[in-house]
């Protein structure tokens, strides 16, 4: 296809003419014959004007400069104005044509067409300057039609008149009909349509190859000297590939990338600080519980020290006091030798004197004696039998009252029948009957208080026969067993119920205390589970599901948590450990192995691929945790929210506002009591207001089982109090005694006593035994003394030993209270395992070494604060505020309101940690992970693709224009020429790079450029790529990348001239002749 005609009308000072082309045709005139204008005409037909593919008189450069000597740059609007020199030949507005006329060469197969560019311009006034303006330009193509002069210009009968740009659309089509007239408002839809039609097709060609072709037509219309072969062909034969856009944007990836790797590894090296954070808390809190044990221990251990003291000193006490008996019993041994010796003293004398009766009266005295010892000993008894008469009577009377209690009567109606109660009755009445001058009956003319007890025995033995049969009725056995018997079964029963009760308000109490420190109380088994995990695998930092869900519509609260149920219990571990976690568990005994360990990685996976419906109960939902969403995403996703139980009934999964549930095809109540809720802080604010009200209940119940058990048990205490009597059988034989001693008085008194005949020789032995005895005495009396002394002494050390103890107790009550005091501040410390096993280490307590680890123990509290306080200020100088964790600052004193601190703040490192690794770092990597998929897809796909693509596309070009040429022959000599190029070693690598990443399988799918395994010369452009993209001064890095994505950059080129018979000519060393080949367009 050829240039076969140009129409020119009001193109600058070119004449409205047409212009016959030829196969080859020459422009040649003068200066400012219109040579550059005629050129300029066909150029705006070629490019449609595009602003970014052409320029007016190209040979000067007016684009870029005002002209030599003043003179105005050209436009499209001047030159319908026909401006020359700054003036204007058409100062009205005007309409301009060009019209091209291409027509087939010789045997191409193609129709010939018409391209019309129409322009309207005018002149504006801005100041003092006058500037062309220009509308819309329209453009045309027009297949199949070869128009004239006459389709522009039309002859009437004033003359000469040009169509009117807004009549031209209209004329051509009532001539030519409307298919064959195609009109463009745009200029790259003009331009796609020229170049379509200009090879032959009755289609336009892509956007890329009109611009191409517009873009080469431009640069060879500029016909400047080849200075350089290789420049030539790189920038006039070879198509530039703009990628400075691509470049800009991988780059922009690249430097996002890499910040928000940064902040990914800031992220990472705070939650490493939390972690280092939390660690030192959590070892303040176990040193401080030590601390408190250790103090405790100490306590306890000199407790029982000082009470293996108070033993061996009442053991001494006992050891004296028999010693001191013993003396009494050898002094009374040594009294009544001498009280012998002293009868056979009177005996001797007796004899001497001759006096019968003397014998007769020292039977009688020694018969006294022992009659005044039985009564003294009888009356002792008889004391004894009243103090058990008074027992008897008080106990009775709290048993009495004890029988109106109700519970009692129910329980045991034959105590409170009316035989028990006139049992009791009988014992209460019977203190009329009792002696009051028992005291009396010790001496020996106690005739009244004897004629008292001679008249009322009959009685006094009905009082004992009263207190007997009470005491039968309750410990006589009826079958298996006694009416006491049965009573201590009740009152345990009693016991056992305070006990339970106790056991639930201390068991409400903690749960109160987790809800108040911002912790839920988990199930048992949770709570060894996770114990357990943490001891035997750490690294898995377990987290229960709960702790990090949250219902954001209270509303829906109890009805979610009730149809979640059990699973809100469910163990949280990091992914690389879930296996090992349930391992753990299942290795757990007992019923203990029953907590479920969630498979956070599957979960994320299948929730990825769940689409939520609008209803979903995921939209009440916040978490705080990534596993946690993507488990309760995978697992109840599905949940809908329905409002009746008509639409729940048409709902495979479902629940209601009120608490209704659905799935599996059933239906079911699932909402749940305020105390039983765990998701959030609101739900355990509920749950602890809840548990209030329990605690209340329950210590309602506690008061009133603790009065029972109180009544109980002193109902069994005044049963076990009574005792059976013999009051009357003693005081009988008090009788009997008085009796007794009446008649050995009379008989003393009627003796008669005469002297007999002194024996001086046994009386003078039996005196020198009489001298032994009283050193004797004089002995044990010295001994008695000193064991009297010794054991006050004694007495007043473990007077003060009990003194200390109590002292000691209180000290150890109150190191038990603080150890107590934890668990309202620190739940998870199980106070009762501990002090059981600090009491047993205080019995083996040493107290030095003890010490000593008190010491280090402090040590170590000291330093664990602050290193917490160190990296809780590292965390927060870099994390964001919302983030950042308050704690106040250390006043010196290491007491509970520290201890407290630190608790609270372990809670919130925690808290924080949680946010920062479990849910922002991830969504940070899988960011972070999608951003390298796209920089990955775009520097491949945009920039190694488009370089490699465009090395071959330059190859083929040259190898085309090489076919094309080996068919033409120049000159005389019939030459030939062809194009040829080397590597430029400098962009070998990269060439070699950009091949082996186009090439690698996988790349972009399986792998990113990353971490795909390169060769060690591409890993290193790979790298060295990456600097640049990453510059931060992006001129220097846009300069050295756009170079390296300049494929023409790559091969330096050379044109030869190849004569038959002759070696090839190198162009670039073409010397000879004038140079004008070297100025001529390919």
């Amino acid at each position: 296809m050829f240039l076969k005609r140009f129409i020119f009308v009001n193109w600058g000072n070119v004449p409205t003419i047409d212009f016959e082309f030829g196969p080859i045709s020459l422009f040649s005139g003068g200066n400012g014959s219109g040579k550059t204008t005629a050129a300029d005409a066909i150029q705006t037909v070629m490019t449609a004007a595009h602003e970014n593919l052409f320029q007016y008189n190209p040979g000067q450069d007016e684009t870029t400069q005002r002209g030599r000597g003043g003179k105005r740059v050209r436009s499209l609007a001047s030159y319908v104005l026909g401006c020359d020199d700054g003036s204007y030949a058409r100062l009205d507005p005007s309409d301009g044509y060009l019209a091209a006329i291409f027509h087939p060469n010789k045997g191409e197969a193609a129709d010939p067409f018409t391209a019309i560019i129409a322009v309207r311009a005018w002149l504006d006034q801005a100041g003092n300057n006058t500037v062309a303006r220009e509308d819309a330009a329209q453009f045309y193509v027009l297949p199949g039609v070869e128009l004239e002069q006459k389709h522009f210009v039309l002859q009437t009968a004033v003359g000469r008149q040009i169509v009117p740009l807004t009549d031209l659309q209209t004329l051509l089509i009532k001539e030519l009909g409307k298919r064959h007239v195609e009109r463009y408002d745009g200029k790259k839809a003009y331009l796609r349509r020229l170049y379509g039609a200009l090879r032959g097709k009755n289609e336009s060609v892509s956007d890329i190859e009109a611009v191409a072709a517009a873009r080469a037509f431009s640069r060879f219309m500029a016909y400047k000297p080849v200075k350089s072969i290789d420049r030539f062909v790189a920038d006039e034969i070879l198509e530039q590939k703009d990628l400075g856009e691509a470049i800009r944007s991988v780059s922009s990836q690249l430097k996002t990338i890499h910040g928000m790797e940064r902040d990914a590894a800031q992220l990472t090296k705070s939650i490493e600080t939390l972690e280092r954070a939390r660690g030192h808390a959590q070892s303040y809190i176990e040193h401080w519980i030590d601390l408190n044990l250790l103090e405790y221990t100490l306590a306890k251990a000199e407790y029982e020290l000082r009470q293996q003291d108070y033993v061996r000193g009442r053991e001494q006490q006992r050891d004296k006091r028999a010693a001191l008996a013993d003396a009494d019993k050898a002094l009374r041994a040594t009294d009544e030798e001498t009280r012998l010796l002293r009868q056979q003293l009177v005996t001797l004398e007796a004899q001497r004197q001759g006096i019968d009766a003397l014998k007769k009266k020292d039977e009688l005295e020694r018969e006294a004696k022992q009659l005044d010892e039985s009564l003294r000993h009888t009356v002792r008894q008889v004391l004894e039998a009243d103090q058990v008469i008074a027992a008897n009577i008080r106990g009775t009377r709290n048993i009495a009252n004890a029988l109106a209690d109700q519970e009692l009567a129910a329980a045991m109606p034959q105590v409170a029948g009316l035989d028990g109660l006139g049992l009791a009755q009988a014992v209460n009445e019977s203190e009329k009957s009792v002696l009051s001058d028992i005291h009396d009956l010790v001496q020996r003319d106690a005739i009244s208080a004897v004629s008292a007890v001679a008249d009322r025995l009959d009685g006094l033995h009905q009082v004992q026969a009263a207190h007997n049969r009470w005491y039968s009725f309750w410990h006589d056995k009826q079958g298996d067993s006694s009416n006491r018997d049965q009573l201590a079964e009740w009152a345990h029963g009693r016991r056992v119920r305070y006990k339970a009760l106790t056991s639930q308000r201390d068991e409400k109490r903690r749960e109160i205390a987790r809800l108040e420190a911002n912790q839920v109380s988990y199930p048992p088994f949770v709570e060894r589970a996770i114990q357990a995990i943490r001891q035997q695998c750490p690294a898995a930092d377990p987290h229960v599901l709960c702790d990090h869900v949250e219902v954001k519509d209270p509303r829906w609260q109890a009805a979610i948590e009730g149809y979640i149920g059990g699973a809100r219990f469910s163990i949280l571990v990091v992914g690389d450990y879930e296996a090992e976690a349930i391992r753990i568990v299942r290795g757990m005994p007992g019923r203990d192995n029953r907590a479920r360990v969630i498979q956070g990685d599957k979960a994320a996976e299948d929730a990825a691929r769940i689409s939520i419906d609008p209803n979903s109960i995921i939209h009440v939902l916040e978490f705080t945790h990534a596993v946690a969403r993507a488990y309760l995403l995978a697992s109840y996703g599905t949940v809908l929210r329905v409002g009746s139980a008509d639409e729940l009934r048409r709902t495979r999964r479902g629940v209601t506002e009120d608490g209704m549930g659905s799935g599996n095809y059933s239906m079911w109540r699932c909402d749940l009591p305020d105390s039983e809720l765990v998701f959030g802080a609101g739900a355990r604010e509920r749950a602890r207001v809840a548990k209030l009200a329990e605690l209340e209940a329950i210590e309602l119940e506690w008061n009133q089982a603790n009065d029972l058990m109180q009544q109980a048990d002193a109902l069994l205490r005044a049963v076990d109090s009574l005792r059976p009597s013999v009051y009357g059988d003693v005081l009988q034989a008090v009788l009997s005694l008085h009796r007794k001693i009446e008649e050995n008085t009379a008989m003393l008194a009627q003796l008669d006593l005469s002297e007999h005949q002194d024996l001086e020789e046994r009386l003078a032995t039996l005196q020198g035994k009489s001298d032994e005895l009283k050193a004797r005495e004089a002995d044990l009396n010295e001994k008695k003394g000193r064991l009297q002394t010794e054991l006050e002494g004694i007495e007043k050390q473990l007077h003060a030993l009990s003194n200390l103890q109590e002292k000691n107790q209180q000290k150890v009550e109150s190191h038990e209270n603080a150890l107590q005091g934890i668990t309202a501040v620190w739940p998870d410390f199980d106070v009762d395992g501990r002090l059981s096993w600090a009491d047993q280490e205080a019995k083996d307590l040493n107290v030095t070494i003890a010490n000593n680890q008190r010491g280090e123990i402090e040590k170590s509290l000291h330093a664990a604060e602050r290193r917490t306080s160190e990296d809780i200020l590292s965390h927060n100088q870099h994390c964001r505020p919302s983030d950042a964790i308050v704690y106040s600052a250390f006043s010196g004193d290491y007491g509970p309101a520290l201890f407290k601190s630190i608790c609270d703040v372990s809670r919130e490192i925690d808290r924080v940690h949680n946010i920062l690794k479990n849910n922002i770092l991830v969504e940070k990597r899988q960011a972070l992970a999608e951003l390298k998929d796209v920089f990955n897809n775009a520097f491949v796909s945009h920039l190694c693709h488009a370089i490699y693509q465009a090395l071959g596309e330059g190859k083929r070009q040259i190898e085309l224009l090489n076919k094309e040429l080996q068919h033409h022959q120049f000159g005389a000599d019939r030459e030939t020429f062809r194009f040829d190029s080397d590597w430029v070693a400098e962009y070998r690598d990269y060439a070699r790079f950009f091949e082996e990443v186009v090439k690698t399988p996988g790349l972009g799918d399986e792998f990113t450029l990353f971490d795909a395994s390169l060769s060690e010369r591409s890993g290193k452009v790979r790298d060295e790529l990456m600097e640049m993209l990453l510059d931060e001064d992006e001129t220097r890095a846009m300069r050295d990348l756009e170079r390296i994505a300049d494929y023409r950059n790559y091969r330096r080129y050379e044109i030869y001239k190849e004569v038959e018979g002759k070696e090839p000519i190198p162009l670039s060393e073409y010397g000879t002749g004038s140079g004008g080949q070297l100025e001529t367009p390919a």
